[in-house]
């Protein structure tokens, strides 16, 4: 124990050493001039257009922190060989001194003032054509080129200008957002850069500008989104995500519109989709946009990039834990490609924090079991996990107003489990496969300044695959899920005018689920497999009455299952009202529905690793799964200060124990029930120019209702009624640290009648429950702390450092408790306590080196 609190405070030491060394070479020695008009973006909330190259090899001291932005720039003025000129109160465009010839321009959006990045600039008496940069800039020659200039992007209002305009100098150029697409942001940065709350409710994430949460090593969307409140996992696994209440599977998981049926690599630990890739990611917790369904708790939609590159940009990661790499290649002007990849590394090395996650993933299973206690036994044992994914996508703009794209991804996972007999050699291999894989084409048009469409047709398939050998009495026994959906969407967004849009569309799908058993002795074989059609018709409106104060979404959910001949009409709302000083309400709602749900029927199955096999409705003991939610929220956003408090109301129906995963008495019993949930959500945020502090608390009462259960009404296993984080994420120049501590209180469980343990019932020894889920798991509290640092080596190449530390304190977390029978060497019959703790102390380390 002192060995291993020793090597804990080592650790923590460098990792302020890492720190304090950086901060002090950023106060004391030269830094590159990137880096000090980024800190002078955010001191005086300003921007600067310039061209990377003119800028990137300048490294002089930093201006003092107690001057004035005039004097900051004249000194700038003085230091290097460029010039500073402000185009507005917000613009500040760079220029080299030593004269270029050149004409300049930053493209800015309108709404936010914001510099637009691939804009692009034809001059229309030519075939020439440039883009502007991520600063909005672009530059063309003074004498080549002159007349009118045509200025688009996607989203965005068509604009003509003529060349002579620009004589004056760098010219600013807003351009409008076609109010269709609009995305109507209510807080920039949520916590932390690279989050934001939209007024509908939602949240997005950018993982291509975002800042550090607690333990991050990666952008992990399922671990970034766990920061929001109301979203947690309840067993530290990304395949267990939990929103209000709600149960993994009764979330909706797109990706670039395309449902995924597996999200989690090592069996749910880290997250299966490269965050290289991912661009940015929407979630709804309720008020969900009527072009969503299938799903009765959250949406966590996944978009890849979607833009074309003017060059090769890509990178090469590793940590303790994986290697990745992605590139973005240009072909011509028009098209591209983009790829991914990443592996596990164990074959080759098997660090501290992969030990770590294998003994949290692998706990209560016959794997752990064997190998952790050879001596013991006559059997001895070793298992080989493996994991990778690899993702693709071409992008073709084939016109100005049409943009084809082509994608797939493929996920797998994999564990051989060898054992074998000591005395005799005998061995027997069993193994585990989960895998999906997905594809889509889809042709977007831009029609008019006024209509835009999207067509996508889908494939998503899922398999999971077990073979469980059992080495003394020569019985197999194979399982196996799989899944296949196909589709085909039609979404369609059109502005009426600047105060009402429409977003309407048409989604086919068709999904197959079948389920296979076979057991050799005794020979035993089920096979069960569904399919189900649905039709759906969506429509939904944005009104905005005056202007951006009231912004009123509603939409309307027609779904048509023909398999049952039944329609499911569901309504969404979405208000938000702004009231003056900062205040603002909000109301959201909706109805969802769904028909994939998982179940559990042994805790054995697939190893006992994965348990949880997708299942398809029937409508009779399977039946679709329905939802209400309702919630009020008070919202206070002015002078860096941000106030959320948000109560709501959520009632599932249709739900089933099966699916509910029970540890009890009710663990073999088939009965169809509700949950009825009741909460509050409350953040406080306080942000300055380098330092953003959180805290957030939820509670959450939630309970089951199942009519022909004894009792009917009892805590659900998810029922969390109290949890708080508190966190602070600093960032400056490029270096970002974050700490956080996580708290909530235990889970429900329930323990056998010490009185009475085991009673006989019709000749079966049986464990004698107490009354379901009256008593709760110790509470769970963990500390994280996470720092990165960006390291450019060059105008081409950047150097990207992570170090998390995950649980500082080594605390053992108790996050599952369950009861079984078993027998000793002399058939008597006992009970045994099963449980699962939590992740201990897991430091992680990443480096990853961009171009």
């Amino acid at each position: 124990m002192q060995k291993a609190a020793s090597k804990r405070l080592l650790l923590f030491l460098l990792l302020i050493l890492f720190t304090s060394k950086i901060i002090g070479q950023i106060s004391s020695e030269k830094n590159p001039l990137i880096s000090i008009l980024k800190h002078l973006e955010e001191k005086h909330d300003i921007r600067f257009s310039y061209a990377t190259e003119d800028v990137d090899e300048i490294f002089i001291i930093s201006p003092s922190e107690n001057i004035s932005l005039e004097k900051s720039l004249a000194y700038l003025n003085e230091a290097t060989s460029l010039n500073f000129i402000k185009i507005n109160e917000r613009y500040i465009t760079v220029q080299n001194k030593k004269g270029t010839g050149l004409k300049c321009g930053i493209i800015v959006n309108s709404d936010t003032n914001l510099p637009l990045n691939g804009a692009e600039i034809k001059f229309l008496n030519t075939t020439k054509t440039t883009f502007s940069n991520k600063s909005g800039l672009f530059y063309f020659p003074t004498k080549k080129y002159s007349g009118l200039i045509k200025i688009s992007h996607l989203g965005f209002q068509d604009i003509i200008i003529n060349s002579k305009e620009f004589d004056k100098g760098c010219l600013s150029i807003s351009i409008f957002q076609e109010a269709s697409l609009l995305e109507q942001v209510l807080i920039e940065h949520y916590f932390t850069e690279g989050i934001q709350k939209n007024v509908d409710g939602s949240f997005k994430l950018n993982s291509k500008n975002n800042g550090l949460v607690p333990g991050q090593t990666e952008n992990d969307v399922f671990q970034i989104i766990q920061v929001l409140p109301g979203i947690e996992s309840i067993d530290e696994s990304i395949s267990n995500i939990n929103i209000r209440g709600g149960t993994q599977d009764e979330n909706l998981i797109l990706w670039d519109g395309i449902k995924m049926y597996q999200n989690g690599h090592f069996f749910g630990l880290i997250s299966a989709f490269n965050p290289d890739l991912t661009k940015n990611v929407t979630v709804y917790k309720n008020g969900t946009n009527a072009r969503f369904g299938e799903s009765v708790s959250g949406i966590v939609d996944m978009k890849s990039s979607n833009s074309l590159t003017n060059e090769i940009e890509g990178g090469v990661g590793l940590n303790l834990i994986n290697a990745s790499a992605f590139l973005s290649i240009p072909i011509t002007k028009n098209l591209g490609v983009q790829v991914s990849g990443r592996s596990s590394i164990n074959n080759i090395i098997e660090t501290g924090v992969y030990n770590s996650y294998s003994n949290k993933i692998f706990q209560d299973t016959e794997i752990l079991s064997l190998i952790s206690n050879p001596t013991t036994l006559t059997v001895s044992a070793d298992e080989n996990f493996s994991f990778y994914d690899v993702s693709g996508k071409v992008l073709w703009d084939f016109s100005e107003k049409d943009k084809l794209r082509v994608n797939f991804l493929n996920i797998d996972n994999s564990l051989d489990f060898k054992e074998t007999i000591n005395e005799t050699s005998q061995s027997k291999t069993s193994d585990l496969k989960q895998q999906s894989n997905a594809s889509g084409i889809s042709w977007e048009r831009q029609w008019n300044d006024k209509i835009s469409s999207n067509l996508l047709g889908y494939r998503s398939y899922y398999l999971l695959n077990s073979l469980n050998q059992d080495i003394f009495t020569e019985q197999t026994q194979m399982q196996e899920n799989k899944v296949l959906e196909t589709g085909i969407k039609l979404d369609a967004k059109i502005m009426l005018s600047e105060k009402i849009n429409l977003q309407t569309g048409y989604h086919l799908s068709e999904v197959g689920i079948e389920n296979l058993q076979n057991i050799s002795i005794p020979s035993f074989t089920s096979k069960e497999k569904e399919v189900l059609r649905t039709h759906v018709l969506y429509g939904s409106s944005t009104f905005k009455p005056f202007s951006n104060k009231t912004i009123i979404t509603s939409g309307l959910r027609v779904n048509y299952f023909s398999n049952f001949d039944e329609i499911v009409i569901e309504p969404r709302l979405s208000i938000h009202q702004k009231l003056g000083g900062g205040f603002a309400i909000e109301t959201l709602g909706e109805f969802k529905s769904q028909t994939t749900t998982q179940r559990i029927d042994f805790q054995s199955d697939f190893l006992g690793v994965v348990k949880r096999r997708w299942t398809l409705s029937n409508n009779e003991d399977i039946p679709i799964i329905k939802s209400k939610q309702i919630s009020l929220g008070f919202l206070y956003n002015k002078n860096d200060w941000f106030l959320n408090i948000e109560g709501f109301i959520k009632n599932v129906n249709g739900i089933t124990t099966a699916n509910q995963g029970f540890q009890n008495q009710f663990q073999f019993e088939r009965s169809i029930g509700d949950y009825h949930v009741k909460g509050i959500e409350f953040v406080l945020n306080k942000k300055s120019n380098t330092l953003s502090t959180w805290f957030s608390y939820t509670y959450l009462k939630n309970d089951y209702d199942f009519p022909d259960l004894t009792p009917s009404k009892f805590p659900n296993n998810l029922d969390i009624k109290h949890s708080a984080t508190l966190a602070s994420s600093y960032q400056l120049n490029n270096f970002k640290v974050a700490l956080g501590v996580n708290w909530h209180r235990g889970k429900p469980f329930t323990t056998p009648n010490e009185a009475d343990e085991i009673i006989n019932i019709d000749g079966v020894n049986t464990i004698n429950f107490n009354s379901p889920n009256e008593d709760n798991l110790p509470d769970y509290f963990r500390v994280n702390i996470s720092a990165e640092y960006l390291w450019k080596l060059s105008n081409k190449f950047d150097l990207k450092l992570n170090a998390a530390l995950l649980n500082v304190l080594d605390r053992k977390n108790t996050i599952n408790i369950r009861y079984a029978l078993n027998s000793n060497d002399i058939g008597e019959t006992h009970i045994s306590k099963v449980e699962e703790v939590s992740l201990g102390f897991s430091p992680n380390f990443s480096f990853q080196l961009l171009f």
